[in-house]
């Protein structure tokens, strides 16, 4: 009778523990994957932002249609990875288009959009202000 009370306990201690840290593991808060390199972005903005403060925002317009296209098309292999992240880049990136291609744009505004996007860009967790 000894030997089955003992190997019982010999059997419930390791799933004990084993339970004990699953709950644990599943219980810690995620660490959410980054987005990978966003340098061609962060290219392409900086290339924009340095038209704009020349005041050429025609120019600016026309360079930041290639960032238009280049992250549309990143869109599914990137938004997955974090979509929280994503959505901030997105949401900076859909106002620097809007104040690049009113019919009169504000170089102001264009500026400190595009500002906004480059900081998101360096920290996606961080929302546009």
């Amino acid at each position: 009778m000894r030997q089955i009370f003992l190997a019982i306990a010999l059997i419930a201690a390791p799933v004990a523990a084993f339970t004990g840290f699953e709950l644990y593991a599943n219980n810690a808060p995620a660490k959410t994957a980054d987005l990978g390199d966003l340098s061609s972005f962060k290219t392409i903005i900086g290339d924009v932002q340095a038209l704009a403060s020349k005041g050429d925002l025609s120019a600016a317009a026309k360079r930041i249609t290639d960032y238009e296209t280049a992250w549309d098309q990143a869109e599914t292999a990137i938004r997955p990875l974090n979509q929280n992240d994503w959505t901030n880049i997105d949401a900076a990136s859909d106002a620097a288009l809007r104040a690049l291609r009113q019919s009169t744009p504000s170089a102001d505004k264009v500026n400190k959009t595009l500002a906004a996007l480059m900081a998101v860009l360096n920290n996606p967790a961080q929302p546009a202000q």
